[in-house]
């Protein structure tokens, strides 16, 4: 089934859970490192990064052993691959679930969130690819995994959200990405499974932190 994309809302007009934009913007995001970018793929042709995000602060845990709100820091990085056929675009917020900074661990809320808002309505505005495509279709909702197919010029795509392990009262990290097939073939769960195993979160973060990295 084909159905039409909604307009797009304005990036203002959206709540979201974290202290801060989470809109993917290639043209705005500075380059960084493969090697240091907290998502990766193979041999990568790009990463780039987005401002850190924060808890927002809202239902927070009486009993939070933090005693600082401010001492939530997600990344919000992104690359873009090539695997095959395959042109691959994927960004992913990610918390270190134990992190400990100079003011002491975490609070108990910071945690990569999802389901605050309708993917449908999302989707078509996640990154580059999807901003050019239509056509949207079969959106489907499985476990920890949602996605929805779309067409970009020729080419068979879909973009999905894929949840990370449960921490908290989230996620040690969620992934959105979009995948398009070059060439017209079909893209489905074969070609997400294979991009999911392919990436590579990481989830220790290096800035701060008193822990040293997993050995």
């Amino acid at each position: 089934m084909t159905v039409t994309a909604p307009p797009v809302t304005p990036e203002w007009k959206k709540w979201n859970p974290y202290g801060g934009s989470i809109r993917v913007e290639e043209d705005k995001w500075p380059d960084i490192p493969c090697s240091a970018s907290r998502i990766a793929a193979g041999a990568a042709t790009g990463c780039k990064t987005g401002p850190l995000l924060s808890y927002a602060g809202v239902g927070l845990p009486m009993n939070d052993r933090s005693p600082d709100l401010s001492n939530c820091k997600m990344a919000h990085d992104l690359v873009m691959t090539t695997l095959g056929v395959l042109a691959v675009e994927a960004d992913v917020v990610v918390v270190d679930p134990y992190l400990i900074t100079a003011i002491g661990p975490q609070h108990k809320g910071c945690a990569a969130q999802a389901g605050y808002s309708d993917l449908r309505d999302d989707f078509p505005d996640m990154n580059q690819m999807t901003r050019n495509g239509g056509g949207w279709r079969n959106f489907a909702e499985s476990g920890d995994l949602t996605s929805i197919g779309f067409t970009f010029g020729r080419d068979n795509c879909v973009a999905f959200e894929k949840r990370g392990p449960p921490w908290k009262f989230g996620h040690i990290y969620v992934i959105h990405a979009s995948i398009c097939r070059k060439g017209g073939g079909a893209v489905g769960m074969p070609e997400i499974d294979y991009v999911v195993a392919t990436l590579l979160v990481r989830t220790y973060d290096p800035r701060g932190n008193l822990r040293g990295p997993p050995q």
